[in-house]
């Protein structure tokens, strides 16, 4: 399967006549790929369903001339959907002004996502514990990724969440605590809107270079201009 990949897109690269670009057919190809390896390590990382880190809001009312605080905490909570990242547009190449080619840069997406917490809410020391549910209706990630010329790598060095979809927010009746619930809702919306965008621009972002490592380049590298090309692997 390795070797075919090399070859396809080899055929797709050399074809092209010298200073023109590539074929779309071939980049987006080799993207493809690294997608699937990339939702391949996301669910052997355990990213999918992804744990949600412990949160709380606080908030307070007047009783009877007395302020008093409560607190929602948020916990056990899980995210959907990160696994299915995927490239949304034509990949194109990076170059310089010579026209060397410096880099890879493209659109990705991510599908509905969805998300619980169990939420105990407090005040004056009574409160019920209630459900949050969660609908993520997808992101727009941008993608960058540079190429290493000596080791004939390329390398993520952006991926940036650029566009959140509608998030939906539904809670269990609160009960006498049913006024906190425009105040939880946004609170929950921006805290799972952050998580979203910190986990793709860190821990994804990482997990992406080992997809485009698991993707050999192989000969396509003297097409790219590396200074050394890797090598096949020959057994002894």
């Amino acid at each position: 399967m390795m070797l075919l990949m090399v070859i396809v897109l080899c055929a797709g690269l050399v074809g092209a006549a010298p200073g023109k670009q590539p074929r779309d057919e071939s980049l987006n190809h080799y993207m493809d790929l690294v997608m699937d390896n990339l939702q391949v390590i996301i669910m052997e990382n355990g990213l999918d369903p992804v744990a949600l880190p412990n949160t709380s809001m606080g908030f307070s009312d007047v009783v009877l001339g007395v302020e008093w605080h409560g607190e929602a905490s948020l916990y056990d909570g899980w995210l959907r959907g990160l696994a299915t990242i995927h490239r949304s547009v034509d990949a194109d190449f990076i170059r310089n002004s010579e026209g060397r080619i410096l880099g890879i840069q493209t659109g990705l997406a991510i599908g509905d996502m969805e998300a619980h917490y169990v939420c105990l809410a407090k005040f004056m020391d009574l409160g019920p514990i209630v459900n949050v549910f969660v609908e993520v209706h997808g992101a727009d990630v941008y993608f960058e990724a540079v190429l290493d010329p000596v080791e004939c790598k390329f390398r993520a060095e952006v991926l940036e969440v650029t566009d959140l979809g509608k998030i939906n927010v539904t809670i269990e009746d609160l009960g006498a605590l049913g006024w906190i619930i425009a105040s939880l809702i946004d609170f929950v919306m921006i805290f799972i809107g952050g998580f979203i965008s910190n986990i793709v621009e860190t821990v994804i972002k990482d997990l992406t270079n080992s997809a485009l490592d698991n993707v050999d380049l192989g000969i396509l590298g003297v097409v790219l201009g590396c200074e050394r090309p890797a090598l096949p692997h020959v057994p002894l």
